[in-house]
């Protein structure tokens, strides 16, 4: 049985979706929602790093940090339709690129992920504690995670470590 579970990430995703739909008017919602979408970004990852045969012992020495948990997904392989029924190998880091929200040019999962660099607050501790928040729209980060539980849905059966 596998120690990260995509079906749990997607669950968590859910979860962070409804809370936005509520309303994050509060300090508490827009924390439930960075929180809950965060955490579920965190297990897609290392779902797919898992699946693709990454070691569990250098998946869990990532602990919560996002961006080595995404530049280790940068080193594995998935299967992309190149022309119509012409599949190829391609970086994973193709991931990086998804685009989670036309209005704002830098939403792209990448950018979202390694937020910190760009002084959003550290995930998880600074997310769950204290009442400066800084971070992109949780929404977006919301709707970031479950395009992550997509993105890794697609390339479940196809990914491998290059």
């Amino acid at each position: 049985m596998a120690e990260y579970d995509l079906a749990f990430s997607e669950k968590l995703a859910d979860t962070a979706r409804l809370v936005a739909d509520d309303g994050i008017d509060s300090i508490d919602a827009k924390k439930t929602v960075l929180y809950l979408s965060l955490l579920s970004s965190e297990i897609s990852l290392k779902a797919l790093l898992e699946r693709a045969g990454q070691p569990l012992t250098s998946i869990k020495a990532r602990s919560h940090n996002l961006k080595a948990l995404l530049e280790d997904l940068d080193r594995c392989e998935v299967q992309a339709e190149i022309a119509p029924g012409k599949l190829k190998w391609c970086s994973a880091s193709r991931l990086r690129a998804v685009t989670i929200d036309p209005n704002f040019a830098n939403a792209t999962v990448g950018k979202l992920l390694e937020a910190e660099k760009d002084g959003a607050s550290k995930y998880p501790n600074q997310v769950r504690y204290g009442n400066c928040l800084k971070h992109y729209p949780p929404a977006v980060v919301s709707k970031m995670a479950s395009e992550i539980v997509v993105w890794a849905k697609q390339h479940w059966n196809n990914i491998r470590v290059s």
